[in-house]
């Protein structure tokens, strides 16, 4: 039996559609609809609400990014915080920093760590049974909070959420919290935000990247590319300090005393590249 093509909005008037291979998985929990979809172009992919969140395809472009890009900048990472990451796979690239002897993974929702762990287990690869991991359930604003007051300080905080203006996650890209964000930085700390579709939500990309550009000292921008998110994908490091300029020979020192390796998206020249922008983003951010 054909099943039912899934569409995958972008923005309004805009969607991806794919074709289903088998029927899909749902579970309804207390926050939000959680759905693992079967597809030719992506594998399994998961779908919060609607909205894609990662496919087997594709979704090492977004989590190698959104993790190796800040954890090789900063000198010795020991901390982190994933805010949101209930599929444990930024957690799973957090640790192949050896010297990451803490990773706090703050998901609101726990359906979306037992149902993900079940259905598309390699998104964590057994990230969660790994002791220097401590998932905490609850808002992730509550739980950054929590730790702050008890005297916690992170050297990296990855933002691995929703979209921003989903009621979820809105008032975790408020100021007030973007604030609590810098202040629960180490010294050479980072916050990486997930800014958006620069093409797809240009007004919404530009509202964040001033609200960071308020907050932290330094935003640098690496402009990548995560097809199920529609083709290229702004993401932004934060300190609280000025940026501190770093070569590739650096970075790959860095990898090879820390023995990553075997990495698909991420690597220094990479890295590098990212951060040059075309002129119509030079324009939407001016």
């Amino acid at each position: 039996m054909k099943q039912a093509p899934i569409s995958l909005p972008l923005a309004p008037n805009v969607a991806i559609q794919l074709d289903a291979t088998a029927p899909p998985i749902e579970v309804r929990s207390a926050f939000q609809r959680i759905s693992v979809d079967h597809t030719a172009a992506f594998g399994r992919l998961y779908r919060l609400d609607g909205d894609a969140m990662a496919a087997e395809a594709d979704e090492f472009m977004i989590h190698e990014s959104l993790a190796h890009l800040a954890a090789l900048e900063h000198p010795s990472p020991r901390r982190a915080i994933v805010l949101g990451g209930g599929d444990g796979a930024s957690a799973r690239e957090l640790l192949k920093h050896p010297g990451i002897e803490r990773i706090v993974v703050a998901e609101l929702d726990p359906a979306v760590v037992s149902t993900l762990c079940e259905h598309m287990p390699a998104l964590a690869a057994g990230a969660f049974d790994n002791p220097r991991v401590e998932l905490h359930i609850g808002d992730a604003a509550e739980s950054l909070g929590q730790l702050r007051t008890q005297g916690e300080a992170f050297d990296l905080i990855l933002f691995d959420l929703t979209q921003t203006d989903d009621p979820a996650c809105a008032h975790l890209h408020d100021e007030a919290f973007l604030a609590l964000c810098a202040a629960s930085l180490g010294p050479a700390g980072i916050a990486h935000v997930q800014l958006g579709s620069p093409f797809y939500q240009p007004a919404k990309v530009r509202r964040l990247w001033l609200r960071l550009r308020r907050i932290f000292a330094s935003v640098r921008l690496s402009l990548i590319n995560v097809p199920l998110y529609g083709g290229p994908w702004l993401l932004a490091r934060c300190g609280t300090q000025p940026a501190v300029g770093i070569d590739a020979d650096l970075l790959q020192q860095r990898l090879e005393e820390r023995g990553i390796r075997g990495l698909r998206y991420y690597n220094p020249a990479l890295h590098l590249a990212s951060e040059a922008l075309p002129n119509h983003l030079r324009d939407l951010l001016a």
